[in-house]
């Protein structure tokens, strides 16, 4: 019974996605132009902070550190481990407010506010596949071939995008009556940053300990970048590692819906 109502929140909530997909389009539009309008450089700044983080970690771990012997040049592994982690943290932080910047929308009955925190992931998946074009670049650049295998990026893009949503549906309800939470967020993608293969090599990792790392649902999505992008490896092949990050995945998603559920009455009352 219970699996039953999950699975009729997904297909309603699919349904209504596309439903509203021409407002939901005008709202990303919406919110893509106010986040970068202000600025004399507008959207340039969406790459270039990336970009810089990138350029400054890269010259840390080549020239500071020592001792580290790889098979591709260390910029590449750390560039397409980098792209993954931002787009997952920068959405987490700006969609766990997204009930704050949409309030006018939630007094208004005829729109579903669960769908408010998809704008925000919607927006910000726009400026990672402008990203994802540059790395694709500079992939290219350092002889890393072009094959079939880069267009899995968008599989791992979709599974973040939809742990996400469970994510921000938790985060974003508790955020109007918890502000706190912004900063408790902030942590915690400080800390998973440490424990996600960015700028260490799980292959070189024994498995007794590899097998916490993987606890960490980053480590499926920033490895499965890597993998598509540098070493071709196929998605499917990782059958345990899948099953646990969907696993994850469903475990987000239902304690997203219940929370909302729960705060969804007060909402208004508290914006």
């Amino acid at each position: 019974m219970f699996l039953k109502r999950i699975i009729l929140e997904g297909v309603d909530f699919v349904k209504q996605i596309y439903l509203n997909r021409s407002i939901i389009w005008e709202l990303t539009k919406r919110d893509f132009r106010i986040k970068y309008i202000n600025n004399i450089f507008g959207l340039s700044w969406a790459i270039l902070e990336p970009l810089a983080m990138m350029l400054i970690l890269w010259f840390i771990f080549t020239y500071v550190r020592s001792g580290t012997t790889m098979e591709i040049p260390f910029a590449t592994y750390l560039i397409t481990g980098i792209v993954a982690y931002d787009f997952f943290n920068k959405t987490l932080n700006s969609a766990t407010r997204s009930f704050k910047s949409f309030g006018f929308l939630i007094s208004k009955v005829n729109f579903r506010a669960a769908l408010i925190p998809l704008v925000k992931i919607a927006s910000e998946v726009m400026i990672h596949i402008i990203i994802l074009v540059i790395v694709a670049v500079i992939l290219v650049f350092n002889d890393i071939p072009v094959t079939l295998y880069w267009l899995q990026v968008f599989y791992y893009l979709f599974a973040s995008c939809v742990l996400l949503i469970g994510v921000t549906w938790l985060t974003s309800s508790i955020s109007l009556f918890f502000p706190d939470i912004n900063y408790i967020v902030t942590i915690v993608m400080r800390v998973l940053f440490f424990f996600t293969p960015i700028f260490w090599d799980p292959r070189g990792m024994p498995n007794e300990f590899l097998i916490y790392f993987r606890f960490n649902p980053l480590f499926y999505i920033v490895d499965g970048y890597r993998e598509s992008l540098i070493y071709q490896v196929p998605f499917w092949i990782h059958h345990q590692n899948t099953m646990y990050f969907w696993g994850m995945t469903l475990f987000f998603f239902v304690i997203g819906v219940f929370v909302f559920k729960r705060l969804r009455p007060h909402f208004a009352d508290a914006i």
